[in-house]
């Protein structure tokens, strides 16, 4: 470090003592002497074409001579039949017609092409009057300074015979946009926003009621069971038919009324949770699907214009390259960008409002009245380690918390469908526990029997339960069955597609099929889908692998009202006093009422 300090010191002081100047006053004109600069040749130099408004006009050596069969036309050359199209070929507008061109320009018609030529001393810096100069001598004009004038800056007219037809810059090619194709964007995508409002503005009419009803909700006072929370014993008295009212459930959902129709969850399996309440309505519905097909028809937009560019789309652009940007490869450009960038953040959109996305186009409702209940549940972040973290991560950690909180990635949402059972009751199933629904305290409740802890209890249970009991406590807590489901290979590739990563890769592989790296964009699409099958295929055998061993399902001798009958394990209930037999698998937690057993938990 000590030797590297005298060498900072002395290019500090080379910096502070130097002195420079500047080599080239006039760039391509004087060197730093002042002389000034000369190319030694420029050789196949374009001439522009020479204009009059009499072809007698002309230099000698310019005036056009057709064969007898042919006529010379507006365009420059000779042909069979001066056509308007051959006839709006004309040089000497300068692509230009109608109110565009100016009427000094109307009656001007091209000499013949000059040869192209060679400049001996060239001036970078006066091209234009070196090519004048060059050309006219080429066409043996003379004093050609009074006699020709230049297009656009002196007209035909007193000595000036003719112009050089050098044409001024075209104007930048620009949209009007009335063209057919932003027609169809603005009425596609003005369809969907009004679409949209439409049923924000009815939704939101239509929940002021849902609203007003659960705000006059009293909370009323916990009814205690008188048992342990979140258990329920059945009485023998009762029959199946059994009314949730009658009797009022424990650690289930209370009835706390919030602002926006939800409830919060009590229930010990779901701590902090929150239940909203949903139902589908068409208009909801058409919303989603304008919502999806438009997000198609944007990328297939994009496919559009990227076809342009390689002038690949079909009828009358067919072999045009940029034709909807009118020829510019620059405004094509930009067009695409712009279109790029908004299917970047429509998609980015989606992706950050997909777990609210379908139940914003629900009609919200109290979650005793939906079709469907979306469970809210936080998600804790767990430490493994003490955070002793310096400044910079502090803050980083504060800004990514925050935007978790932002974009609502600090929630797990779930939906789930509203079901009845055999006898009416409203239920839905979250991780595999059903909830049932009690008309008295407006709760949804999983249901835990109150088997007992003792000895004495379990013993007297040894003759099992009889049908009716069985029946209701079935109803109540749903089959003995773990459901895995396992998607079809389309809706895996779906779930996969959909996740940031691809979405991700899918826009910025537009720009490679875009700006002619199109190649390179079909090795990057062959790798994304190929890494992407190999997931798939993967994750769909690992899923239905856990599937045959969650879900399995033998008949098992079982006692009830009395008899021993073989029934499956998928109806089993708590409660319930099987045999095991030699080589059996287990089904459920049981307790040893007699007999010796040898299992094998691993």
């Amino acid at each position: 470090m000590f030797g590297l300090l005298p060498r900072v010191v002395a290019v500090l002081a080379l910096l502070v003592t130097a002195s420079a100047f500047q080599l080239w006053h006039d760039v391509n004109r004087y060197d730093a002497h002042g002389n000034e600069c000369l190319y030694r040749e420029k050789s196949d130099v374009v001439c522009s074409r020479l204009c009059v408004t009499d072809l007698s006009s002309c230099p000698t050596s310019l005036q056009p001579s057709c064969p007898d069969n042919q006529s010379f036309c507006a365009d420059g050359e000779c042909h069979d039949e001066c056509t308007d199209d051959i006839q709006a070929q004309n040089p000497c507008h300068c692509s230009r017609s109608g109110s565009k061109l100016p009427s000094e320009a109307q009656n001007l018609v091209p000499c013949l092409t000059i040869p192209n030529v060679t400049i001996q001393q060239f001036h970078a810096w006066n091209s234009e009057e070196d090519i004048r100069i060059a050309c006219g001598a080429e066409a043996n004009i003379t004093d050609q300074s009074k006699t020709v004038g230049v297009w656009d800056k002196s007209w035909i007219g007193g000595d000036i015979e003719a112009v050089w037809a050098e044409c001024p810059a075209a104007p930048t090619p620009n949209y009007k946009y009335n063209e057919s194709y932003w027609i169809a964007a603005y009425a596609v995508n003005g369809a969907l926003a009004l679409l949209i409002l439409v049923w924000s503005v009815y939704k939101g009419f239509a929940e002021q009621s849902v609203r007003a009803a659960t705000l006059n909700k009293t909370s009323g006072a916990d009814n205690k069971h008188p048992d342990s929370p979140g258990s329920a014993v059945y009485d023998q008295n009762r029959d199946k038919g059994y009314n949730l009212s009658e009797k009022p459930l424990v650690g289930g959902v209370t009835k706390t009324p919030l602002e926006n129709g939800s409830v919060d969850s009590t229930d010990p399996a779901m701590p902090n949770s929150c239940l909203h309440g949903y139902r589908n309505k068409l208009l909801g519905t058409a919303c989603i699907w304008a919502i999806t097909l438009v997000t198609l028809l944007w990328i297939c937009f994009l496919g559009v214009w990227t076809a342009d560019y390689y002038g690949s789309l079909p009828g009358k652009y067919s072999g045009k390259l940029y034709s909807l940007a009118y020829g510019s490869d620059n405004l094509e450009l930009a067009t695409f960008l712009i279109l790029w960038g908004i299917s970047f953040i429509i998609l980015i959109v989606l992706y950050v409002l997909k777990p609210h996305l379908r139940n914003y186009f629900r009609l919200l409702t109290l979650p005793s009245k939906g079709k469907y209940v979306c469970v809210v549940r936080p998600l804790h972040e767990v430490k493994v380690i003490e955070d002793n973290t310096n400044w910079l991560q502090h803050y980083i950690n504060v800004f990514t918390g925050w935007l978790q909180v932002s974009l609502s990635r600090d929630k797990e949402y779930t939906t789930c469908p509203i079901e009845k059972t055999s006898e009416g009751r409203i239920y839905f199933t979250y991780q595999c526990t059903r909830y049932v629904f009690d008309e008295q305290t407006q709760q949804y409740a999983p249901y835990e029997f109150d088997l007992g802890t003792s000895h004495r209890r379990l013993i007297q249970q040894a003759d099992g339960l009889s049908g009716a009991e069985v029946a209701y406590r079935l109803e109540l807590v749903g089959p003995n069955f773990i459901e895995v489901k396992v998607p079809s290979i389309p809706a895996a590739f779906a779930r996969e597609f959909v996740s940031f990563f691809y979405l991700y890769q899918l826009i910025f592989l537009w720009a490679f099929y875009f700006y002619a790296y199109w190649q390179v964009g079909l090795v990057d699409t062959g790798v994304i889908l190929l890494s992407a099958t190999i997931k798939v295929v993967l994750r769909v055998q690992s899923e239905r692998r856990l599937k045959q061993m969650a879900e399995q399902e033998e008949t098992t001798p079982v006692k009830r009202d009395g008899e021993w009958s073989n029934v499956s394990t998928r109806d089993l209930v708590p409660g319930d006093v099987i045999e095991v037999k030699t080589g059996a698998h287990m089904s459920c937690d049981c307790v040893l009422l007699s007999g010796n057993a040898i299992m094998n938990e691993s």
